[in-house]
């Protein structure tokens, strides 16, 4: 089992959760999308970077441009 940390995502229609994780010296990141209908068994995309703050940022950015916020 990795150890990391989880962001979490409130969207329209579901949650977008983002798994950040180091593994063999890289830093990485798998998304998934949790919705009423089905809970994501399987990340529906991935991120790595030599930097935390980089995976980060990086996912925050992602998440936005494919699930904004609407308010």
């Amino acid at each position: 089992m990795k150890t990391g940390r989880l962001l979490k995502f409130h969207r329209p229609g579901g949650d977008v959760h983002a798994y950040l994780y180091l593994e063999a010296g890289q830093f990485r990141a798998a998304l998934y999308v949790m919705t009423a209908a089905a809970t994501g068994r399987q990340p529906v995309h991935r991120i790595a970077g030599t930097s935390e703050s980089g995976v980060e940022e990086d996912v925050r950015t992602w998440v936005e441009s494919h699930f904004p916020r609407v308010e």
